[in-house]
């Protein structure tokens, strides 16, 4: 790539479809960087005098014209092709337009099969030298992480059907020998590729396994899942990215090492809160009086809950982590949005139930992995402490990302609903006592002068969420906001709290064009609910 880089600058007069496919990537390149200014390190918002706005609406212009013309002279596309493909998908990714990064994904993986990226490269494809190979592997590598990582987060049906074919794999060793340091420690390198090829494998596990049951959740079921992962998938890490005591020997020599580990944990523990997710289900009030659980089932189901909770608390931490070591600052990275939000709203969910963690005893072994070895640690109070911290992060990244603003509004409403429930909870528990109190009374022939009022909420009812005075500040939660935009959850005037028929992804559609917005009111023009595999922003 470096080389075609060079000589298309010498290129006097562009003449070749390979040529204008260059010259996209490069605005392509550019449009996408630009979203990442001002940064710590170029405070300007200009470039040369040159408005940020204007530079990044010159790029994706001219990008779109010249896209325009290469695929109206040369349709089947090529790897440089696909490279644009991407930027632009990631460019809309950042922007929130996660359905645009779904369309122009579709268009990548299109050109990636029509030029049979996906097919037995090294019997077909003879023609081309092995750094093109690699580089064709590693695309299509990423390529199956985004489908993967879009059709969950979006409940659809993944564009690459299957798992990768043995020659679609990157070539590139997980450990790389680095001459005489790697020998005089005594263990190898990473490769700079290893972290996405983690990601891939990560992709392909949970491919292998096939869907989520569709009529409910089994316990018995996803606990063998995650049995299999323990030991299919964690257990063969390469040392510098396990995920407990990681090797960190070579993090100053490889700067971006420490940024991939975290990178890949984050999405270690995202993917264990969607495979633990369908749980909350079983919460239905309705469901639990018409099916109530065996014993056995329900000791299983308060281990579950714990261990979702601790992969949601280690999917906070990671990005915590991440976010400091890239200086703290403000950034328009979705994937801290993304992470932030959908593990801090199955905390949430979990802490609407006022006796969670309930006291029971893992039929599992507690030494397996590190999850199960923090179940203990877990508490409603950290709980709700770690949600307040991951709405702190949220309402300080929506003053550059519009995605982090709505995700911090919903997070609001969420966390005002615990605040009602828990509250309901002890008007609840002091009633009954004053009742009991009365007849007691009575009993001895003691008139009765005791009053019911409802205690009022205070901040060890949320954690660490504010004190009561200011949350009369909060916004109120009226089921008629919870509305469409692919239905967020569907929450009735009648729902109780605790009910879930189904649970969406987090879907943070065009925050730029009100055309792509579905209305709300106080959320800028979007709507939000709760439906099918947790939190989906769309329009």
């Amino acid at each position: 790539m470096a080389h075609e880089y060079e000589r298309w600058w010498m290129v006097e007069r562009v003449r070749l479809v390979a040529e204008v496919d260059v010259a996209i990537l490069i605005l392509r390149i550019c449009s996408y960087a630009s979203q990442f200014l001002p940064s710590p390190g170029y405070t300007l918002d200009k470039i040369r005098g040159v408005s940020l706005a204007d530079v990044r609406k010159t790029c994706d212009e001219t990008a779109d014209s010249l896209a325009a013309i290469s695929v109206a002279a040369h349709g089947r596309g090529s790897l440089i092709r696909i490279q644009n493909l991407a930027f632009f998908g990631l460019r809309c990714h950042i922007e929130g337009k996660t359905t645009a990064f779904w369309e122009v994904l579709s268009q990548a993986i299109r050109v990636a099969q029509s030029i049979g990226i996906h097919s037995d490269v090294s019997n077909s494809r003879n023609f081309i030298d092995e750094i093109d190979q690699e580089m064709e592997r590693r695309i299509f590598c990423n390529l199956y992480i985004w489908d993967n990582l879009l059709s969950r987060q979006l409940d659809y049906a993944a564009f690459i059907p299957a798992s990768l074919r043995p020659d679609s794999w990157s070539q590139v060793k997980l450990t790389r020998n680095d001459g005489g340091e790697s020998m005089k420690f005594g263990f190898d390198a990473p490769d700079p590729f290893t972290e996405r090829l983690l990601q891939a494998r990560l992709a392909d596990f949970w491919r292998s396994i096939g869907p989520l049951q569709s009529a409910g959740y089994d316990m018995v079921l996803g606990e063998e899942r995650y049995d299999k992962f323990c030991c299919e998938y964690l257990r063969q890490l390469p040392p510098a990215f396990a995920i407990v005591d990681a090797d960190k020997r070579w993090d100053k020599r490889l700067p971006k090492l420490p940024l991939q580990r975290q990178l890949l944990h984050i999405a270690i523990y995202d993917s264990l809160c969607w495979s633990f997710r369908p749980l909350l289900l079983l919460r239905d009030p309705q469901l639990v009086e018409s099916q109530p659980l065996p014993t056995y089932k329900r000791v299983l189901l308060g281990s579950q809950e714990k261990v979702l909770a601790v992969a949601a608390l280690r999917a906070i931490d990671g990005v915590t982590q991440l976010h400091a070591l890239l200086g703290g600052t403000h950034t328009r990275f979705a994937g801290f949005v993304f992470s932030t939000f959908e593990a801090a709203v199955v905390l949430v969910y979990l802490c609407i139930d006022p006796m969670f963690p309930k006291d029971n005893h893992s039929t599992s072994n507690t030494s397996r992995d590190a999850l199960q070895a923090g179940i203990g640690n877990v508490t409603r109070q950290g709980c709700l402490q770690a949600v307040q911290g991951a709405l702190k992060r949220l309402r300080m990244l929506a003053e550059t990302s519009s995605m982090a603003d709505i995700g911090a509004s919903t997070l609001t409403r969420l966390l005002n609903k615990v605040s009602e429930n828990s509250t309901r909870t002890d008007t609840g528990k002091n009633t009954n006592e004053m009742v009991m109190n009365q007849h007691q009374n009575q009993g001895v022939g003691k008139p009765s002068t005791t009053t019911t009022t409802a205690p009022k909420p205070t901040s060890s009812q949320l954690g660490a969420i504010p004190a009561a005075g200011e949350l009369a500040n909060w916004i109120p939660y009226e089921p008629a906001d919870v509305r469409s935009m692919n239905d967020f959850t569907s929450i009735s005037d009648t729902s109780t709290v605790g009910d879930m028929v189904s649970w969406p992804s987090f879907n943070p559609s065009s925050m730029d064009s009100q055309s792509d917005f579905a209305s709300m009111s106080s959320m800028q023009d979007m709507q939000s609910n709760c439906t099918t595999s947790m939190m989906n922003f769309g329009h």
